[in-house]
């Protein structure tokens, strides 16, 4: 047992104690999550936490001290923490991904990670911003802004997208990692929603990136990697962008379906303003059939890409254009779900549920929030599967 957590090598044990452990956190997390708001970050001690209970390690290679799960056990349990707080369970499951992410590096950079430091946590920034870089033989140097770094402040590393200029056509994207010790970390997040996720700035000042920190994104599109020469699971030849957003749904279900419940507690434990007993009205029964409806249905198509997405891997198979562009459009129909359930939700809280302390204020805010991740916006999910549908290849060439 290291730090809570069996090194169990039946996955589905292993991935059920991480839920359990989530579901456990939820009445301390459901405290916090106010606070966590002001401060627009999780606390020190949710991350320690987490840390803990081997959420971060869940999708990381084996030989350096990770669980290497399921793909999917991520989603499991930022589900559970979103319940109470889904930005707790957007940097739970958001940091758990990276594991994954640089799991895919060539095994010289892994051991950079995690050879001292099997706990040691990663960041991303998918968003750089007046970056430069210039070429040193197969090194970089960088320098620039990069936004929308979710956990940042509890992290050693930072995986960063680059895009490197091509004369004959677009340019080439990168995945560099970096030394976080090397970098600054700004505070630069003030959100509506999932606004303690502590998605700050990373600011790189003529910083050097050997080959091996170098990943080719189109590399990474269900072909063998580095990573995945080095540490065999299935994980690591995974399409990335295609299943991306199994990575941030999570927290929106979890968010999603704790507004349900706080709305049942409360309509069934405190009277309305005028002393009616609202649970006998038709509508109020209609609204939370309705939200229970697209939640439930929600969950079961998650439990069917997963599965999909799983026996695939084990087995071997590719995953078809087609197929790949179907993940994004249903998980951004997921997303949709989510928000109309909420929007179904919000109007039986009252004026209550204007307020920002309310459960389901702030869960109302975090699951539109998740639904903006370019990942499942629901207009790009669907334009994308009718292109590759009707004939005309992926618009994304990262997918």
């Amino acid at each position: 047992m290291r730090d809570g957590v069996f090194a169990d090598t039946d996955k589905s044990a292993a991935e059920a104690a991480l839920v359990d452990a989530a579901r456990a956190m939820v009445p301390a997390l459901a405290e916090r999550a106010r606070q966590a708001e002001l401060d627009r970050r999780i606390s020190d001690e949710t991350h320690e936490e987490f840390r803990v209970a081997g959420f971060y390690r869940s999708l990381q290679p084996a030989r350096y001290g990770g669980l290497e799960l399921d793909y999917g056990a991520q989603t499991a349990f930022a589900r559970e923490l979103g319940r109470a707080c889904a930005s707790s369970g957007w940097v739970g499951g958001i940091l758990a991904c990276h594991g994954w992410i640089a799991g895919m590096f060539p095994d010289e950079a892994q051991a950079e990670i995690w050879a001292d430091d099997p706990d040691a946590a990663i960041a991303t920034s998918f968003l750089p911003v007046g970056v430069t870089v210039d070429k040193a033989g197969n090194s970089l140097r960088l320098s620039g802004r990069w936004r929308f770094s979710s956990g940042v402040d509890h992290c050693d590393w930072a995986i960063l997208l680059v895009m490197i200029p091509s004369d004959n056509g677009p340019p080439d994207a990168l995945f560099v990692l970096v030394d976080l010790a090397d970098c600054t970390v700004e505070e630069a997040w003030n959100t509506a929603g999932l606004a303690a996720t502590g998605s700050n700035d990373i600011v790189v000042d003529t910083v050097d990136v050997p080959p091996h920190r170098i990943a080719r994104i189109l590399d990474l599109r269900g072909e063998e990697t580095p990573g995945s020469k080095s540490n065999g699971s299935y994980l690591y030849r995974l399409p990335l962008f295609a299943v991306f957003p199994f990575n941030i749904i999570g927290p929106a279900l979890g968010a999603a379906r704790g507004a349900l419940e706080s709305v049942v507690d409360e309509m069934t434990t405190r009277q309305s303003v005028t002393g009616a007993d609202v649970t006998r009205v038709a509508t109020v029964h209609q609204r939370i059939g309705r939200a229970t409806a697209l939640l439930d249905a929600a969950d079961a198509l998650m439990d069917r890409l997963r599965s999909d997405i799983v026996i695939k891997g084990l087995a071997g198979d590719e995953y078809s254009m087609q197929v790949r562009a179907r993940y994004r459009l249903n998980l951004g129909h997921v997303a949709q779900s989510c928000c109309e359930a909420v929007d179904v939700l919000l109007p039986l809280t009252g004026g209550r549920g204007l307020e920002t302390t309310h459960p389901m204020q702030r869960a109302w805010r975090d699951v539109h929030a998740v639904a903006q991740h370019i990942g499942l916006v629901w207009d790009l999910q669907t334009g994308l599967y009718g292109n590759v549908l009707l004939g005309h290849g992926s618009p994304d060439p990262k997918l």
